[in-house]
């Protein structure tokens, strides 16, 4: 299935080298999230904001919330108060 994938911020890093932004990416059916920022390379260990089609995934689902075919998801860098 084909998955549209932004990042923002210092997450565009990750993309693969001279990628537009978004990108789009073949994934196998019943990919997560998590799944999306691991194929990617992202660190694993953030506590990332991310949206599916512009509503947001609380933390505590984007290991179990399953994408669907053309889905388009947004990762974004966890924010960090001063």
């Amino acid at each position: 299935m084909k998955i549209l994938v932004k990042a923002t911020g210092i997450l565009e890093e990750y993309l693969p080298p001279n990628s537009s932004n978004p990108i789009e990416l073949n994934m196998n059916d019943g990919v997560t999230p998590m799944d999306v920022v691991r194929r990617l390379r992202m660190p694993d260990n953030d506590r990332y904001l991310i949206a599916v089609n512009g509503d947001l995934v609380p933390h505590d689902a984007q290991e179990e919330f399953m994408l669907a075919d053309n889905d388009s998801i947004a990762i974004m860098p966890p924010l960090k108060g001063g």
